[in-house]
């Protein structure tokens, strides 16, 4: 005989079996007290477990090989690498969140010299394509949050910028006369391009916590040091337009640079206000598109 359903839920209401003595002693001995506090303990991030941490690198090891990756920024032969380079070309404000989680996953599988590669291919599409350097910023910092040593990778190549993407010499707009006319023309803007892409990325890493004020205070007062070298020279085609580009870092700076960053933007006021106080013959390569720059960015970090 089976019992029925009915049957079962019946027991519910029949009389209880009260519990042996002991058992009802050793309960009552019981302290009735709150439960204990224990504090929260975030949870490992997704897929944490299965990063290939590197040992034994070198300290410079990262100086030793931005200089072959930045050559190889477009060399998609690595599947990995080609999905990452794709989730870059796609990313956007209302997906950062999609694709940072779909970089994740890749740079979990891989060591430490593709995560690298992997920030060298964002730095330098933030530089080469002022337009994206927020967004990647965005991205960036959701990177970070499982690879803090996404920040170091940064931090080397703001370090060696001028000798990863050539612009410790600065070109000249050439003449029309000149047969390299064109190439050259490419190269000057180019060159402009990358230093001002470059300002405004490091001013949004800034913005992010992912770059220290320090950095951006060293590079600001370092930049107003070589205007005000550069512009004291005697006028040529070469310091002239050496002293655009800085001046251009400074405004790229101020634009990007937030109202609670209160201590820069009172250099890059104190800086620029000092620099258009000095006579005009004392800066002979300081020219008048310079000092509208600089009145602009008075204007800006009021």
């Amino acid at each position: 005989m089976s019992l029925t359903v009915a049957q079962i839920y019946s027991v519910r209401f029949g009389p209880k079996l009260s519990l042996p003595k002991s058992v009802q002693d050793n309960i009552a001995k019981l302290r009735i007290v709150p439960v204990t506090f224990k504090p929260f303990r975030q949870a490992p991030q997704r897929n944490a477990t299965f990063r290939q941490k590197q040992t034994g690198l070198p300290e410079n090891w990262r100086e030793k090989v931005l200089v072959d990756y930045v050559s190889k920024l477009k060399d998609k032969g690595d599947p990995d690498y080609y999905e990452v380079f794709a989730n870059l070309n796609k990313l956007a404000p209302a997906n950062i969140d999609k694709l940072s989680a779909e970089t994740l996953v890749i740079l979990s599988k891989r060591d430490d010299q593709f995560r690298l590669r992997v920030s060298t291919l964002m730095f330098n599409k933030a530089i080469t394509e002022p337009f994206f350097s927020s967004v990647i910023g965005d991205f960036a910092k959701s990177l970070v949050s499982t690879f803090p040593e996404i920040v170091e990778d940064l931090h080397t190549q703001i370090m060696l910028f001028p000798k990863l993407y050539d612009t410790s010499e600065t070109c000249v707009y050439p003449t029309h006369e000149d047969p390299d006319f064109d190439s050259k023309v490419v190269k000057w803007f180019g060159q402009k391009e990358k230093r001002k892409g470059y300002s405004k990325f490091m001013t949004e890493l800034f913005v992010r916590s992912l770059v220290s004020e320090e950095i951006i205070h060293n590079s600001i007062k370092h930049v107003v040091d070589d205007i005000n070298e550069t512009a004291s020279q005697k006028h040529t085609s070469m310091t002239e337009e050496n002293t655009t580009h800085l001046v251009d870092f400074l405004f790229q700076c101020g634009k990007a640079l937030p109202v609670s960053a209160v201590s820069l933007r009172k250099l890059l006021l104190d800086s620029a206000l000092v620099t258009l106080k000095r006579p005009r013959p004392e800066l002979p390569s300081l020219c008048m598109r310079s000092r509208f720059k600089l009145e602009d960015l008075v204007k800006c970090v009021q």
